[in-house]
């Protein structure tokens, strides 16, 4: 009899804090820290920051979430035609996998409802959708809007290198393209590009104190570096490779290492650096479902081939970020909307063995 109440007791207590358990699961869903978490728990059932903590990666550790059994891939882009001296709007959607296109029309504008009236009227928003785009203002909320949790966002990789490009002049000091390079070297591998940038800034710190033969040899090195990258692009495609994408753990060092500096950088690289921090989790979807696209280069392609350029003239701790992830995952795997006994009836459970 004492065995088969200690069963009940310990089975009761182990779904209690199976409860409390996926109460930090949804708090963290929203953000709430491991701090408000703790404070949130004293008016329920007192549990420490530390507490909360491990629980809650111990939970997350035993999560299988279940794979999406369809995901929709599709890159969105915008052009700007003109008809005669009319601005037009193209707006299209491509399939990643088949490289068709889905939908491509003109509008008069592509203010955050025309946009999300093309998205409702061309695709299905009840199913899980990873999508590319650029890093259009509007994007982030109207996307939220038009598919809710179903959402997969990816910023595109390339446009993000077009942004840190332009973030340098055009006569640029060795030091500076070390530091752009080493910006690209984020989520793209430029190890070579960096070590040979590494050799000329050390040169180019004895060389600038002369300002004549500075002037000389800068111009000299920036060729050949120029020349060598040329090379490299060469090589690459000789070899029908693309630019090597770097890993998870890769990128995440890099970015880190990066920050780590960040007060040593001008306000330009700053405020990337900081950009890329908030959107992360944007960055980095792509590692998370098979197949899919870091870029939006298929789409360009397809503007390239339909309608020509002169034409148109008319992110916190790795665990953090992964546990973040998984709970989106679950999510969007409906997780959290069974059906299940509330706290108070867990609580209540307990009553019978009161008198014992």
């Amino acid at each position: 009899m004492f065995e088969e109440q200690r069963a009940a007791w310990e089975e009761i207590k182990t779904e209690l804090f199976s409860q409390l358990g996926k109460i930090y699961q949804m708090l963290r869903l929203n953000h709430v820290s491991y701090q408000a978490i703790s404070s949130i728990m004293e008016l329920i059932y007192s549990r420490s920051k530390g507490t909360v903590f491990r629980e809650f990666n111990k939970m997350m550790e035993a999560v299988e979430v279940p794979q999406l059994k369809s995901v929709y891939i599709v890159h969105y882009d915008e052009q700007f035609p003109k008809e005669g001296r009319c601005q037009k709007f193209r707006l299209t959607l491509l399939d990643a996998k088949t490289k068709q296109k889905l939908a491509d029309e003109l509008f008069e504008d592509k203010s955050p409802d025309t946009i999300k009236q093309f998205l409702i009227s061309k695709l299905d928003t009840s199913k899980p959708i990873f999508i590319v785009t650029d890093f259009g203002t509007s994007y982030p909320k109207v996307l939220e809007e038009v598919f809710g949790d179903k959402l997969l966002h990816q910023y595109c990789l390339l446009h993000l290198n077009k942004l840190i490009v332009k973030d340098f002049p055009g006569k640029t000091s060795i030091a500076q393209e070390l530091i752009k390079y080493r910006l690209l070297n984020i989520f793209y591998n430029r190890e070579k590009e960096i070590e040979r940038l590494v050799q000329l800034e050390l040169e180019e710190r004895e060389i600038i104190k002369n300002e004549v033969v500075y002037k000389a040899w800068i111009k000299k090195a920036k060729n050949e570096f120029y020349r060598f990258v040329h090379e490299l692009e060469l090589s690459r495609r000789r070899k029908k490779e693309n630019l090597e994408i770097n890993s998870l753990d890769k990128a995440e060092k890099n970015f880190n290492d990066l920050f780590n500096e960040l007060n040593s950088f001008d306000i330009n690289v700053q405020t990337r650096l900081k950009m890329i921090k908030k959107h992360w989790k944007n960055l980095i979807m792509f590692h998370f479902i098979e197949g899919a696209p870091a870029t939006n280069n298929s789409i360009e392609n397809y503007y390239s081939t339909s309608l020509k350029t002169h034409r148109k003239k008319q992110f916190r701790t790795d665990i953090g970020i992964i546990n973040q992830l998984q709970l989106s995952s679950m999510k969007r795997a409906g997780m959290f909307n069974e059906q299940k006994p509330t706290l108070f009836e867990r609580f209540m459970a307990f009553i019978p063995f009161m008198n014992c």
